[in-house]
């Protein structure tokens, strides 16, 4: 029988002991691929919850109702008719003649109130007036 003598190492040490804050402060925490989804699914789901508690809170459904929009008028103007005229029958209430001129030459875009017979215009809509 042979007896030999085995070779024992020591554990390795660590000659330097540092502080715990020391040791952290070197400790980066990369997320994976999968931990990245993960986030920004819970971050996705977060903004849906917080989109619809403020949705439901705030009555904002009747500010998105879609409203029917109605067309302007289109008119042939006649002989002496003026842009005025038009203000004075058919300007809306609360609306000044001098508004709804403008208003008129915006939509046509016309440089001058002037107008003149067989031009089509359009007039905005006012809710009393039918057509």
């Amino acid at each position: 029988m042979h007896t030999g003598t085995a070779t024992v190492l020591p554990f390795p040490q660590q000659h330097e002991q540092r502080g715990e804050g020391a040791a952290r402060a070197r400790v980066r925490l990369v997320p994976t691929r999968r931990g990245r989804r993960l986030l920004a699914g819970l971050a996705f789901l977060l903004g849906l919850l917080v989109a619809a508690v403020v949705l439901l809170t705030l009555d904002l459904p009747s500010a998105f109702a879609v409203s029917e929009a109605e067309e302007p008028i289109t008119v042939t103007v006649e002989a002496g008719d003026t842009l005025w005229g038009y203000a004075e029958d058919l300007a809306p209430e609360g609306m000044s003649e001098q508004d709804f001129v403008a208003e008129v030459r915006n939509l046509n875009h016309l440089p001058t109130g002037r107008v003149t017979a067989g031009q089509e215009i359009e007039l905005p809509v006012s809710e009393d007036v039918s057509r």
